[in-house]
């Protein structure tokens, strides 16, 4: 049995009712869906070790389940729970094993969430073949470092920076960039990302920076750190959630522009975008939680 089989099995027996939307991501593109969840549940599971797939899949499912209380909150409310860095902090990125989960759970959602699934393809398609195959890649706030690590196996002649604030992120994001064969080309440090003033500028080639921008409590300093961080022409892929609740988002993006005009404002010209959404919502619901991607590169010029 494929490790794809398991987690279909495990589902049906164990999770019937998050099964439905697992099939809705494997619809969106079935052979792609299927060569990236064995390939993603392998690297998961040689990082993990035995009984990975009940582990991940039940992180995965109360993660879901978290995010429709939250947004269903959040509809009530009008406002996302947590307002401040701190309070994520306590009650979140602080707490190996809280995180530990988290992390296991969001990991699964970049492939078994039909949405997803589409900026997953968005990443393979468009940007990663503007990825020079000897690229320095800076990594901000890997998490379990699945988008640099699959960067990093696609292109293999390029190394790979990474920058996590939370222990947990950095213990999974060793053990997955070994699973996946490229620790040797893979270091990460427990830092801030938002404290990289250190660093020298133009330094890297690419960037990368998966749903952090939601997590900020002034999120114009994450583009402004890209902006610098970017050697002029040099490119990133970033994403970001809009309208859409979770325990630790704080910043409340409302449209697409807001994006844009970070990106806009610090040096960087958005090639490309892609804003999605689940095709099922909350009943009644007044907002669309999005999940927005987007491809910048470092101007070389004032006007192009």
């Amino acid at each position: 049995m494929s490790l794809t089989e398991e987690l279909f099995a495990y589902l049906e027996s164990t999770h019937p009712r998050s099964l439905g939307g697992v099939r809705e991501a494997r619809e969106v593109a079935p052979e792609r869906f299927d060569a990236m969840c064995e390939l993603f549940l392998d690297w998961g599971a040689a990082a993990s070790g035995d009984n990975f797939i009940p582990g991940a899949v039940d992180a995965f499912v109360d993660f879901s389940n978290d995010v429709l209380m939250e947004q269903a909150r959040y509809e009530r409310r009008g406002t996302y729970k947590r307002s401040t860095f701190a309070e994520c902090e306590a009650e979140v990125y602080g707490k190996r094993d809280v995180m530990d989960h988290y992390l296991w759970g969001a990991y699964l959602t970049n492939f078994l969430w039909a949405h997803h699934v589409d900026i997953a393809i968005f990443f393979e398609d468009r940007f990663l073949r503007r990825v020079a195959k000897d690229a320095k890649i800076v990594e901000i706030a890997p998490g379990h470092g699945q988008f640099g690590i699959w960067a990093l196996t696609q292109r293999p002649g390029t190394t790979l920076r990474g920058f996590d604030i939370s222990p947990s992120s950095m213990v999974i994001a060793n053990k997955m960039a070994a699973a996946a064969g490229v620790a040797d080309r893979a270091v990460y440090e427990r830092r801030d990302a938002m404290d990289l003033d250190q660093m020298e500028p133009d330094c890297a080639d690419v960037v990368i920076c998966s749903f952090l921008v939601e997590h900020l409590e002034q999120p114009h300093k994450l583009y402004e750190t890209i902006g610098r961080l970017l050697k002029p022409g040099g490119v990133a892929f970033t994403t970001g959630a809009l309208t859409a609740a979770h325990a630790d988002h704080i910043f409340e993006f409302k449209r697409e522009s807001e994006l844009l005009h970070l990106a806009e404002d610090h040096g960087l010209r958005v090639l490309e975008s892609l804003s999605i959404g689940p095709s099922r919502t909350l009943p009644r619901a007044k907002q669309l939680p999005r999940s927005m991607a987007m491809l910048l590169q470092r101007r070389k010029h004032d006007h192009w």
